[in-house]
């Protein structure tokens, strides 16, 4: 078993030591798949994301800062990862809601959607409508344990500003929820 710890595991990669990858993977491939997972509520899109994610940390590895904490570094790459493949379903979603516009199917999709009776299968949904950036915190603070000071360093703001916005996006979520 790997006892180093992560950040040492990372300047080791960083120095080119790439067989250290693998307790990097095995002790962040669970966590960010489940982060990935939640974000997209799609099993196979979340194991590609994930892997893409690895991929990112090798090839930018050069830009991993000696003391950075590698947990936020690399919840960072698994943000921007989701981030690209949600710009990329936007660009593909645009061309799908003209097809379901001109079907007429877009309101009885939704409606189904608020119908479900499974609560946890609600409160995806629930959360599927939050913006992106809510989403996101939620996400972060409520599913994968980060702090308010975490989420700061990855959001680029206070620790202040990114609990408002946590409470904004569960104020946003209670909403959508329970209406």
């Amino acid at each position: 078993m790997e006892t180093r710890s992560d950040e040492e595991l990372m300047a080791a990669v960083q120095a080119d030591d790439l067989d250290q990858v693998v307790p990097l993977f095995e002790r962040y491939q669970g966590p960010l798949f489940n982060f990935l997972y939640r974000l997209t509520s799609d099993y196979e899109t979340s194991q590609d994301l994930t892997q893409t994610v690895f991929e990112r940390l090798l090839k930018y590895r050069a830009s991993y800062r000696p003391g950075q904490p590698f947990r936020a570094w690399a919840y960072q790459l698994a943000r921007n990862v989701h981030t690209d493949h949600w710009q990329r379903q936007q660009r593909m979603r645009t061309a799908d809601v003209v097809e379901v516009e001109r079907k007429g199917a877009l309101g009885g999709a939704a409606f189904r959607h608020t119908a479900a009776a499974d609560r946890e299968q609600d409160l995806h949904e629930a959360m599927a409508q939050l913006s992106p950036a809510q989403h996101e915190i939620l996400v972060l603070h409520r599913f994968q344990g980060f702090s308010y000071e975490e989420i700061a360093d990855m959001l680029g703001c206070t620790a202040g500003a990114a609990k408002v916005k946590a409470h904004r996006a569960l104020q946003a979520l209670r909403t959508i929820y329970f209406n």
